[in-house]
């Protein structure tokens, strides 16, 4: 509950809470089926989240956010079969994506568990999240907040820099960056693995 400024009947600035902006689900361009494709992952990341929807949730003003991609190595060792890295930038890198392809359900919950593993020593809090039916930790760590995710054969790593967004925004802003991307993942449908 917000407490009026003594005298002036409206809230200061510390008193005001501004809010997250949101997108209906028919409106974000992100929502719909990813569009048939050769590759498990889409190569450009403006498939995943455009820089307008990231300069949108990041508050920033629009068209100033550039969506970079860069495609990475499989890594058979632990049943990785894609990997796509996306920057997000506005000058300097505000989020980066890894993003992650892999043969079996199991192979992505297993590398999340690693990740997680390795991040941990790191990290000032770790907090386990569902986000639908995906796992997800995340991370606060001294430079940015870390959202590690698997669902299905997908694996997401997120990292936003601190100082992008205030801190009370980071949970839900990483949140809705997660459920925009999760759908443009889903591996193509097959009768055995790649």
């Amino acid at each position: 509950m917000m407490v009026p400024s003594a005298g002036c009947g409206r809230p200061s600035d510390a008193e005001r809470v501004e809010p997250i902006p949101t997108f209906a689900a028919s409106a974000a361009p992100n929502a719909a089926a990813p569009r048939p494709r050769t590759t498990l992952l889409p190569t450009d990341c403006a498939e995943v989240i455009s820089g307008d929807t990231m300069s949108a949730l990041l508050g920033q003003p629009m068209g100033s956010v550039q969506a970079r991609t860069v495609l990475g190595q499989p890594a058979p060792s632990v049943g990785r079969l894609e990997r796509v890295t996306c920057l997000y930038l506005r000058g300097r890198p505000l989020v980066t994506v890894n993003l992650g392809a892999y043969s079996t359900p199991t192979a992505a919950d297993s590398q999340l568990s690693t990740n997680v593993s390795a991040e941990r020593g790191e990290a000032r809090s770790v907090q386990q999240l569902s986000i639908g039916s995906a796992k997800a930790v995340l991370l606060d760590e001294r430079d940015q907040t870390v959202l590690m995710v698997a669902s299905g054969r997908s694996g997401m790593t997120l990292g936003l820099n601190h100082g992008a967004v205030p801190p009370r925004y980071i949970q839900p802003i990483m949140v809705d960056m997660a459920q925009r991307m999760l759908p443009t993942l889903v591996p193509r449908k097959t009768t055995e693995p790649r």
